[in-house]
Order: structure tokens, then sequence, then C-alpha cells
């Protein structure tokens, strides 16, 4: 505000790191970082206790130190702190103050009218962006000749979020403050850690601690296994976001059917920065069933879709219908070393109906099959073809198709489903067809690099298949992705 911006005129930053003058607001912007990071709070009372100047100059200190703990977990930690801090202190002005003060924070302009307030309801919009539950939606606010009108309460809540999302955004060094550092932000960050150096290290100690503690609760849950839609989300929680509902819907419900305690739910939420935890175990005990009595399912892929949860599909995503189907398929390189090559032989085979026979002469013919391998030597496709060990192989991939379907077990009411992807392989003299892939671990950045039209290091063995009484064919077994870095 231009009341506070009139206090920075005689100070300049040498002075404000270093000069034992502001020590005391130095101290208060360490301990704004500090209560945000740790209880999303912002204790700091205004005169006689402390100088209404130094809560200015901490304020401005406190961004500069953000700048340079270069952690958008923490930033949006603040952020929201900041901004509650904020609606506290509009709560307490008059209506005349209160549309001063949003018309000279300049996001969106609003005029008095009786004890309701206007605006555009462009400038709405832009304002209510993140705000996307119930009563926020333009179709439920009611809008008359292009105006929005509000009550009082509405009106600071609705700051309160404009400041955040204001907030959670560094501004760039004005000018004179690149010159006097070289002109680059990164030589600023780097004179303020000189200064909070250990206070720093300390604030992204308590942030990785959160996030450390809430990963800590999920047991035995496999990231490697979820689905795009899922992981987006919780890296979006871990650094802070403050997750629109249907998200945080799609991820209790997602963790609940994965048999995942609600209280180790619960602890993950406590990353975002508006948790509150007693409003967040509710919400979390009543959708996993363990107060209402009904557990809610996760949401189907179309549902995501529709809801904006969904990131975009990678080509496991475009084969399954529903989340938990994609966690299931991900799992296949736990099953056993028969059942996987069983699995692979089924998929190669490619018949409708078991093929009882066949499967069982080609599982007689590969034995104790091991999938584990070790001193692979690096070799052209065609010698690979040649020898009976794995090799290292640099290849493009020239086709990848996935496909899912289903085998009907003879004897037994039951279906075998099938993920598969069918490859085909070139080093750049000839193409070599393979087994089908079935472990999407490996068939997902074999897929990747086709897409990209990159080389892919693989390791791979030949097999000789029977795929009917007539043919044989001696065909790449994908082992492994080699990962060289």
């Amino acid at each position: 505000m231009p009341t506070a911006s009139a206090i920075l005129e005689e100070v300049n930053l040498e002075s404000l790191l270093e000069d034992y003058f502001y020590a005391e607001a130095r101290a208060l912007a360490i301990n704004r970082l500090e209560t945000s990071a740790t209880r999303g709070i912002i204790e700091i009372e205004g005169p006689p206790t402390n100088d209404e100047n130094d809560i200015v100059l901490g304020y401005v200190i406190s961004r500069l130190v953000l700048a340079a703990t270069d952690n958008q977990a923490l930033v949006n930690y603040v952020a929201l702190s900041e901004a509650r801090r904020a609606e506290l202190h509009l709560s307490s002005e008059t209506d005349e103050d209160l549309v001063d003060f949003v018309n000279n924070l300049g996001v969106v302009k609003v005029e008095l009218d009786g004890s309701d307030f206007n605006l555009n309801f462009i400038d709405y919009v832009r304002a209510a962006s993140k705000l996307r539950e119930g009563d926020w939606k333009l179709s439920n606010r009611g809008v008359s000749n292009g105006i929005v009108t509000l009550d009082r309460k509405t009106l600071i809540r609705l700051m309160r979020e404009v400041i955040r999302q204001h907030l959670e955004e560094l501004p760039k060094a004005p000018e004179e403050i690149r010159n006097r550092f070289q002109g680059t932000i990164e030589d600023l960050k780097s004179e303020v850690s000189k200064t909070f150096t250990e206070r720093i290290g300390g604030l992204n100690s308590v942030v990785d601690e959160r996030q450390a503690e809430a990963m800590k609760e999920l047991g035995r849950f496999d990231l490697s296994k979820a689905p795009p839609c899922f992981n987006l989300n919780l890296m979006d929680l871990q650094a802070g976001v403050n997750l629109a509902h249907p998200s945080r819907f799609f991820i209790t419900t997602f963790l609940s059917s994965l048999n995942q305690d609600s209280e180790a739910v619960m602890r993950l939420f406590a990353t975002a920065p508006d948790f509150k935890e007693s409003f967040t175990r509710y919400q979390v005990e009543h959708i996993s069933g363990k107060t209402s009595g009904t557990q809610y399912s996760s949401p189907k892929c179309d549902t995501l879709v529709s809801s904006g949860v969904c990131p975009g599909p990678n080509a496991l995503c475009r084969q399954i219908r529903h989340p938990l189907s994609y966690y299931r398929v991900m799992a296949e390189s736990e099953k056993s070393p028969k059942n996987r090559l069983k699995r692979i032989l089924l998929a190669a085979l490619n018949k409708e109906e078991y093929p009882s026979k066949l499967l069982e002469k080609n599982m007689d013919r590969m034995g104790d099959f091991d999938f584990t391998y070790k001193d692979s030597q690096r070799r052209k496709l065609s010698e690979a073809l040649r020898v009976d060990s794995s090799s290292k192989v640099t290849v493009k991939i020239n086709h990848f198709q996935g496909r899912a379907y289903s085998v009907e077990v003879p004897n037994e009411e039951r279906k075998i489903w099938i993920t598969k992807a069918t490859v085909n392989l070139t080093d750049g003299n000839s193409d070599f067809d393979c087994l089908p892939i079935t472990d999407w671990k490996i068939a997902l950045p074999v897929e990747e690099a086709q897409h990209k039209s990159k080389k892919i290091d693989l390791i791979v063995k030949p097999l000789e298949i029977d795929l009917d009484d007539n043919e044989t064919r001696k065909l790449f077994l994908i082992l492994d992705i080699v990962d060289e870095t």
C-alpha cells in the first residue's frame, strides 16, 4: 500500500540486511516465516509492542528471505498465512476504508452500494478463479448488467484469495536492487542468504519434515504404481497448493480404496497451507466410511477428466477406465516369474480361447525362467538375437501399440485380463519384433521414446516361442530399461 511504501523510501538493501538499527525488523521477518511454516499463523503485535516501521520492514525482509529459500511450498504456506492475517484486519475496517483498500490493490475495482459491494463480473471471475466450489461459481452468484454484488463478508473472503494468489508469486527485483547486485536475482538471493543462512536452512527443514511425515504415514503405498492424476495432485499438495474439492475427494477415495488408514490419509493433507485438522478429519472419515458407514468409490477416469482432476492421459491411461485399474496393472512385476511369463505368452499367442496345450508346451520349454539379469554385454540387435544370454542394446522404437483384452479360463467362471503393448525395435540396420510387454513400468518409457523418436537403452533376451502348431519364432523379451545415469 502507498503508506507502507513510503517507509521504504530512505532505506537501502545493504543496511536492511546488515545494520544493527534494523535488527528488530529482521527478527520480525523470521518470526513471520517460522510461524507461517509451522502453525499457519502470523502473530505480530502492533504499537507499542512493535514499531510500525519495523513491522513493514520486517514484511519486506520476509519476502527477500522467501526469494532466497527458493522453496515454493514455503512461499505458499506464508502466502496463505499473510492472507489470513490481512482478512482479520480487513474485518475491522469501515466499509469506505475497505473499498479504498480493495481499489488501491489494483486487482479488482469495487463500488459501495448501500451495505453491498459491486464489481464487474470479469474482475470477479479473475479474483475467484481458484475458488471453484458452491456459491463461488459465477452461475450461482448471479450477474445483473455485467455486475456481481457481494456482501461485506464475501468481499473480504474474496480479497483473502486475491492476496494469497498475489503473494504466491514473488515479484522480480526492482531496478535499483538488480543494479546493486549486478542485475541478477541470483545475486540478490546470494546476498540475502549470507545474512539468513541458518534460518533459511531451518525453514526448509520444517517444510521437508511436513512433507516427509505425511508420506511416511502412507506405509506400503507405492507411488510408482499410481496414475498421473494422483501423482500430479499429490505433487501440488506437497508443494503447498490448496487443491480444489474434486482433487481432494479423489485422493481420499483412491487411497481408501487401497485400504489406506483414514488417519494416514488425513495426515497427508497436513501439507496443505489451509490445513485444519478437525475439518479435514471429518471429511476424510466421512468419505472413507469410518463415520458415515458408506465408503465412497474412487471416481472413474471420465469423471476425473470432466472435473479437471485429470492432467491428461499417458499410454496406459488410454487402455483403462479407472485409476484403480492403473494401479493394479502397474503391479505386474510383483507377480511370480511363472505367472509373469504365462501372461506374456498369453499376450503373444493372442488367442480368443485359452490355449492350454500351446501354453503348456511353451512353459515347459522355458523351464524355471528368471527375469533377473547381470553382466549384460552391449551388442547390436542382430548379434543379440544369436546368443542365449541377455544383451544391452541401443535402439529406436519403430512401433508401439497398447491394448487391453480378456481370456476366459476353461472350466472356471473367471477371465484373465491382460493389458499389453506390442513393440517393434530397430538399431538402424534391421527391424525386430518383441514379445508383448505386460509390465507397464517398462512399457511407459518405451512408449515415450517412440513418441519422441529418441533412442533408448534396453536389456533384451531372445526366446523361441511356438506361436501355433506350425510356427515357431525367436522374439526378443524386453527385461528392463537401462538408466545410464
